[in-house]
Parts: structure tokens; C-alpha cells; sequence
């Protein structure tokens, strides 16, 4: 099982739901209004420095991986790469 930080832009965040759905990850949790800097610049939520991010945490079976990182990847060609979009992965055990 792996569990995955998905860090997007705040306006495709349903986008990036919709991917893991379509490929079989059942839940995930949302942290909306982030901020921080990156590869893209900062995203402070301010005139100065507009836009915010949000986070999608995901765990998921490690055989769909590759689908979730397929699914991603094809929104990131759609903005032709510039789009915001980082993803980590951690190994993830369940307990409850």
C-alpha cells in the first residue's frame, strides 16, 4: 500500500479526484487553500503573490500507481507541462 501526497493547483483539485477515482482509489482527503512555493513560483493566496494549492492525500494499492501517475500525467500535458502538480509517495500500512 502506498499512501500519496498529491500537491495541484486549488482549481484542479477536483480534476485530480476525478483521475484517482477513474482508475479505482475509492477515498482521499482534501486540505484546500495551501500555500507555498516551487518549481511554479509562489501561491500565497495575495495580490502579490496569487493563487493557493491543495493537497490530495491518497492511499492506494501499489499495483495502481502507475494507473494514479498515468492519470496525472495526462492532465500535466493538457497545460503542456505548466501546470502545478507534484507527486510524493510513502509506503503506508493501515491500522484501524
Amino acid at each position: 500500500m502506498r499512501l500519496l501526497f498529491i500537491i495541484c493547483e486549488a482549481g484542479i483539485d477536483a480534476r485530480v479526484i476525478d483521475a484517482l477515482s477513474r482508475v479505482g482509489v475509492s477515498g482521499h482527503t482534501r486540505f484546500t487553500g495551501a500555500t507555498g512555493s516551487g518549481r511554479h513560483g509562489p501561491r500565497e493566496g495575495t495580490p502579490v503573490w496569487p493563487g493557493l494549492n491543495s493537497l490530495v492525500l491518497a492511499c492506494t494499492p501499489d499495483d495502481l500507481v502507475p494507473d494514479v501517475l498515468e492519470g496525472l500525467e495526462r492532465l500535466q500535458a493538457e497545460r503542456n507541462g505548466r501546470l502545478a502538480l507534484k507527486v510524493f509517495s510513502v509506503p503506508a500500512e493501515e491500522y484501524s
